[in-house]
């Protein structure tokens, strides 16, 4: 068994304007850097011997705060394309954004779910053979995708993952896995 720490990244000046990111690569704000500062002993506590990271500039200096550690950077923990949403605001969308977060639509020239899924599934089996704790700093959206996919929890059934924050799965060699912890903030 192996214990992912699924680290939502900090806030980024979009967070804090509610604007969807998707794969927009936009690193952290002044406070985002602050707030994960300040998240820093919640991961320590779990000794991660492993750090992963999307290829955004948002997760890899979330890692640089949070782990002396190298981090191996793996595209298959990038966020959810949004296409055409991405820079949006949730209200200039309107019903679709909705739909969307309950995963029953795509955004124009964005990345389907199945895709998502089909990706981030693989980089868990990839990430679960690394040392343990292995740290992942990733995006909403994946981590989403993951609960979907190894406990069932859809995204009609979750809050957002708040930035930053930690989610907690053991899983296991033959792939099956147990939800320890969900959204824990600093």
């Amino acid at each position: 068994m192996t214990t992912l720490l699924f680290v939502r990244h900090g806030p980024t000046d979009w967070t804090g304007e509610k604007r969807l990111q998707g794969q927009t690569d936009i690193d952290l704000s002044t406070s985002g850097q602050e707030l994960t500062r300040v998240f820093a002993p919640v991961i320590n506590r779990w000794q991660p011997q492993t750090v992963v990271v999307s290829p955004l500039s948002r997760t890899r200096t979330t890692a640089a705060l949070l782990s002396d550690l190298e981090p191996i950077v793996d595209d298959r923990w990038a966020e959810a394309g949004l296409g055409e949403w991405e820079g949006r605001l949730p209200a200039d969308i309107g019903a679709e954004y909705l739909l969307w977060r309950a995963g029953q639509l795509v955004p124009p020239g964005g990345e389907d779910r199945a895709t998502v899924t089909a990706r981030v599934t693989a980089a868990v089996l990839a990430a679960a053979q690394h040392p343990g704790p292995v740290l992942i700093v990733t995006h909403g959206g994946t981590i989403r995708s993951v609960l979907a996919h190894f406990v069932g929890l859809t995204a009609a059934h979750l809050e957002p993952v708040a930035a930053p924050s930690v989610t907690v799965l053991d899983v296991e060699n033959g792939g099956s896995a147990r939800l320890r912890h969900y959204n824990l903030p600093a």
